[in-house]
């Protein structure tokens, strides 16, 4: 269990540094005009809901499974819902917080209480920050409880709390100005948390060769569907957000856009690969489990790189 443990924080630690490269990397192309500094804490946020979620989901695809034993220990599940909604939560409120001291015209330490309350629920951005950290904190408290408990919950609640807490803040975003335009975001964000999310909750919690068998293929099948849901959105953000195709180079939000869209040709050039080759030896029980959690944490800081950019992207004018 203290390996299972130590390997767990590694992964968490090198998906955290491959997503700081990537918002890095997007300060560098923004040049000489920066994305918000609140770039580094969103990333933090969006990456553990995203697998807060991705239990959700990974839980629903292990009961709707043909095998006929859980691959996914309950335990371990509840756990890391609490943990990662805990870190979600705290997130949310720093950058709430941060958020009201701009709105303020003041530092986060020398906010008042009152200043605080008035934002949080009189101006809707401030508003729809605290619904955010409010589900966090409601998904922490059903993690713990189902820990404690051992609970065999419906993981229903988890998915739709962690979906909609997910997509709050990128609906009002400039996409919402558009028809559909809220519409396609919430899809947008969906699909990259799931893509996301699923495998880090496998490299986190699948722990035998027979549990990989089982939930990979299936994972494989969600994930197709979820690079179409990120490549047709991502793109049709890109063209209503950008006025002109040499906007791509010329402005720090382009240059973003199109580091964005390498990446994810990377991930679904890997993906391609990871079908070809790990798949079939997985399926076939001829892979250990040390290395499917090192493929899978590969993948999973790959797509960390890409969220980084994404959580900078978001805050770029």
């Amino acid at each position: 269990m203290a390996a299972v443990g130590e390997r767990s924080v590694r992964l968490v630690l090198a998906a955290a540094a491959s997503a700081s490269v990537g918002v890095a990397a997007a300060f560098a192309l923004a040049y000489p005009t920066f994305p918000a500094g609140s770039s580094w804490l969103r990333v933090v946020a969006v990456a553990s809901g995203s697998v807060v979620l991705g239990f959700g989901v990974l839980a629903v695809l292990d009961v709707t499974s043909e095998s006929r034993r859980l691959a996914v220990d309950p335990l371990v599940m509840w756990r890391a819902i609490g943990f990662l909604s805990g870190l979600w939560a705290v997130a949310e409120f720093v950058l709430l917080a941060a958020a009201a001291a701009d709105t303020a015209g003041r530092s986060p330490t020398t906010l008042s209480p009152s200043a605080f309350t008035t934002f949080a629920t009189s101006i809707s951005v401030g508003r729809l920050g605290a619904a955010t950290v409010v589900l966090a904190l409601v998904l922490c408290a059903i993690g713990v409880a189902g820990y404690r408990r051992n609970a065999s919950w419906s993981p229903i609640p988890v998915i739709v709390l962690a979906s909609i807490a997910l997509v709050a803040r990128p609906i009002t975003g400039h996409m919402s100005q558009f028809a559909f335009g809220s519409i396609a975001v919430a899809v947008h964000v969906v699909c990259a948390s799931v893509w996301f999310g699923v495998l880090g909750a496998m490299a986190l919690s699948v722990r035998s060769k027979s549990a990989w068998a089982t939930l990979l293929p299936i994972y494989s099948r969600v994930a197709f569907w979820c690079v179409v849901g990120v490549a047709v959105t991502g793109v049709l953000d890109a063209v209503l957000k950008l006025e002109s195709v040499g906007a791509t180079v010329e402005t720090g939000y382009g240059r973003i856009v199109l580091a964005k869209l390498v990446v994810t040709v990377l991930l679904i050039a890997v993906a391609h690969r990871i079908r070809g080759t790990w798949l079939p030896t997985v399926s076939a029980h001829r892979s250990t489990v040390e290395h499917s959690v090192g493929r899978a944490a590969a993948h999973i800081c790959l797509l960390a790189v890409a969220f980084g950019l994404a959580a900078a992207l978001a805050t770029t004018a």
